[in-house]
């Protein structure tokens, strides 16, 4: 019994051993020698298993590391609850803006991009930060479900209106938007007053 103690007290010692010189281990090289058999132990069951853990691990590295570029190429959003307001209109604010909040008869100027949504075509948008669109809510300049989503908005904000077709188009529909379709449109408020 005391003989089989002392062997495994020199196979601890040999395992904290540096190369068989009697030198014991750092706590850091003890743990490295850990970290390295551990994964020895799993490359051979991953090799038992039939897959290529080094693959695997390379995949799931590669994902680890395009997560982390999209949060950090990813703005600052604050996504909310979709909000029914006046007339069925849906609003969801994807940014919240500051400042000076839209009202009635003051000009806005956004960029917008409108779809349908039946089928999520695009039938009409302004992208152009140099030549936004302008109007004045509660005009009528615009369709009743657009002035009514954007009240409240600040500047810098972002926000989704789905408007119903009692406040877009309604029975009649338009160029490029047909008969009792509901519109989305994705907003970016620009700035508020001006000429």
């Amino acid at each position: 019994s005391r003989a089989a103690r002392e062997g495994d007290k020199k196979e601890t010692d040999a395992d904290n051993s540096d190369n068989g010189i009697g030198k014991p281990l750092s706590k850091k090289q003890r743990k490295k020698l850990a970290k390295q058999k551990a994964k020895e132990l799993a490359d051979a069951v991953a090799k038992e298993q039939g897959y290529d853990r080094k693959k695997q691990q390379e995949k799931d590295d590669a994902a680890a590391t395009n997560k982390v570029e999209k949060k950090r190429s990813a703005p600052s959003k604050s996504m909310t609850r979709e909000r029914r307001i006046e007339g069925g209109v849906i609003i969801r604010d994807i940014v919240i803006g500051a400042g000076t909040s839209v009202r009635p008869g003051r000009k806005v100027s956004i960029n917008y991009e409108g779809t349908l949504q039946s089928d999520g075509s695009v039938f009409d948008k302004n992208k152009s930060k140099a030549n936004p669109f302008s109007f004045r809510p509660g005009t009528g300049e615009v369709i009743k479900g657009l002035d009514k989503g954007m009240e409240g908005m600040k500047i810098g904000g972002e926000r989704i209106i789905t408007i119903p077709p009692a406040m877009a188009y309604g029975r009649k529909g338009t160029a490029g938007i047909p008969k009792n379709s509901t519109l989305i449109f994705a907003i970016k408020l620009l700035n508020i007053g001006g000429m």
